[in-house]
């Protein structure tokens, strides 16, 4: 279907931070400058009201002064006889989003409109929705995102439904009423949505202790057939804290399954990092390639209609190792910041491998000199650096020492650093580096800066390692130089990453059979439930919606390997948008399964 939807219902308040730019309560019983949209209807404004009914098609009206946004809030306060609506985005097509509470349906639903026509629905609450009592609506987008808050006083009910606009772009706001027979407003606003934090992913973790959630050998390596329980750290870069975050983790890849996709973090306060409130589960089937990288996004929500959404490698297996003989394009070669230069490449002038020919080099890509000012770095794809791992590789260096009769001081020179996004810790060979920055220095690095420098053939180096270094990590390798004055350069060959492979084999769960595989979660239309291939006994599937009622249950054969279910309840309707949860038995074996329809 190509449309990301969401669906979640939650017993909190948004609060909006937004700056108003239209609001009108309809006291003047004056709205003949309003702006028809949509289909016909009819719209008039008596005791202090807004009134629109429509005969069976969409009826929409803007306020005056053309007012075009693609963020914004729109609050209304309504009587929803039939229907109540308001409206986003609206081009000069009549195509846009809808936001209706209908209690003759029992449904509240987000809508595209297209051309003043009803399209798809972009996601639904299902409820005994009262009909002739006021109801608070807040509809809102950010981006992609769109989200409807609904309260209703009388009841003391609260309802929060968010979607993905498939089409984001400027339009006008409004109110509308659509196949129904008549919607009242006691008030309307419009305000500009302002951004309440920029956030920034800071940080992963792996646990595969085979303890709580995890089902691994406690190597900090996530390996095939483990589950391991999964922590992404999240940093509020804004002056405005996040309020009510939660995220959403999704496996891009059908081989690595993710069974605890909702997390919370809570309030993260401006300026400082959160990890989720509980891990993440996330188990990585048979047969998938290990020493490779898979694709992961996670979606973060908070109040005032905030999102954000990133994409991240998580890689799988242990350690790392690079001879720049074949496959080197997962490496990068950059800068460190602007206004320096660049002089990292693959070459074939040096080379340490054993019946090899290329090697990394910082330096001229022929016989020359590296050049001046350089500042910059090779850094290695994702690995799991493994608990108490080692990291060794080989390197030929020739980089401008300060003089000879201070063989330690260095005006140019390299070092090493391993870490993750902007979190780097510099390591040093087990007796240290060999060379420090001289003072004063034109170069990048800080005076008294250990780097290796100097003339040295192939060596072998050893680095130390912190204990605090373990799980998903990149490697880098950072050269710089000083305005005046170049050598050869710096060539790096045979990176090696090795470690501990953990308390034991791979493993799963004691006393269960391996965890069932269910992919893609989330998901649109069909998830594929898969049990283990030994299996040949009976399941029993029954899954629940987010109140807890029971929606569909069948029997399932171990040997036939894999169920496809396509989201339906048991009279064979699609369900809606939603959280569900799949309760898998058997004899030996029970799990509850959270699963998201988008």
């Amino acid at each position: 279907m190509g449309i990301l939807v969401l669906l979640l219902v939650f017993a909190f308040s948004v609060v909006i931070n937004a700056e108003i730019i239209f609001y009108d309560d309809f006291e003047d019983n004056y709205i003949d400058d309003w702006t028809f949209q949509g289909q016909s209807g009819t719209w008039w404004a008596a005791d202090g009201k807004a009134h629109g009914s429509t005969n069976n098609n969409w009826s929409g009206i803007s306020p005056p002064g053309s007012i075009i946004l693609e963020n914004c809030v729109v609050e209304a306060r309504g009587t929803a006889y039939h229907t109540v609506a308001v409206f986003l985005r609206l081009d000069d097509t009549d195509s846009g989003i809808n936001a209706t509470v209908s209690p003759d349906h029992d449904i509240a639903v987000i809508r595209s409109v297209i051309n003043g026509q009803p399209g798809n629905a972009l996601g639904a609450i299902y409820h005994d929705f009262p009909s002739g009592v006021w109801y608070d609506v807040t509809f809102s987008c950010n981006g992609d995102s769109i989200f409807y808050e609904i309260d209703i006083p009388s009841t003391g009910e609260h309802f929060f439904l968010s979607a993905v606009d498939p089409n984001p772009h400027p339009g006008e706001c409004g109110l509308a009423v659509g196949g129904e027979q008549h919607g009242q407003y006691e008030w309307f606003s419009i305000s500009e949505f302002m951004e309440p934090g920029e956030l920034i992913l800071s940080g992963l973790s792996t646990d595969d202790d085979n303890q709580g959630g995890s089902s691994g050998n406690g190597n900090w390596a996530f390996e095939v057939t483990e589950e391991i329980e999964f922590g992404v750290k999240l940093l509020n870069g804004d002056e405005e804290p996040l309020i009510n975050t939660f995220a959403i983790l999704q496996s891009l890849d059908t081989r690595l399954v993710v069974s605890e996709a909702i997390q919370d973090y809570g309030t993260i306060p401006s300026g400082q990092t959160c990890w989720n409130q509980y891990p993440f589960l996330v188990y990585a089937s048979p047969g998938t390639p290990e020493n490779e990288t898979y694709p992961f996004r996670i979606s973060i929500f908070a109040d005032g209609g905030y999102s954000e959404c990133f994409n991240f490698e998580l890689p799988l297996g242990v350690g790392l190792f690079c001879d720049a003989e074949s496959e080197t394009s997962s490496w990068t070669m950059s800068l460190m910041e602007a206004g320096w230069q660049n002089n990292w490449h693959v070459t074939s002038l040096r080379n340490h491998t054993s019946d090899g020919s290329n090697s990394f080099k910082c330096g001229d890509t022929g016989a020359g000199d590296y050049g001046n000012l350089l500042y910059c770095s090779l850094t290695s794809p994702w690995f799991n650096f493994p608990l108490n791992g080692n990291l060794s590789f080989w390197i030929w260096i020739d980089s401008q020492t300060y003089s000879a009769l201070d063989q330690d001081l260095a005006l140019d020179g390299g070092l090493v650093q391993l870490g993750q996004f902007d979190n780097w810790i510099t390591v040093a060979p087990f007796e240290g580096y060999p060379f420090e920055i001289v003072q004063p220095s034109s170069g990048p690095f800080e005076p008294g800066t250990g780097v290796f420098s100097g003339y040295q053939g192939w060596h072998l180096v050893n680095i130390d390692i912190p204990v605090e270094i373990k799980g998903p990590r990149q490697l880098r390798f950072i050269f710089g130089s000083d305005n005046a004055g170049t050598r050869e350069g710096w060539y790096v060959d045979d990176i090696q990453v090795t470690g501990s492979t953990g308390i034991e084999e791979h493993h799963s769960r004691s006393g269960n059979p391996e965890p069932v595989s269910v992919f893609p979660n989330p998901f649109t239309e069909s998830i594929s439930i898969s049990v283990p291939s030994y299996s040949d006994g009976e399941y029993s599937i029954r899954v629940y919606d987010f109140n807890g009622r029971l929606v569909y249950e069948t029997l399932f054969s171990g040997s036939n390997g894999t169920l496809v279910w396509g989201a339906t309840d048991m009279n064979g309707y699609v369900l809606p948008a939603g959280v569900y949860t799949m309760l898998l038995e058997s004899v030996d074996y029970s799990r509850d399964i959270r699963l998201i329809k988008l």
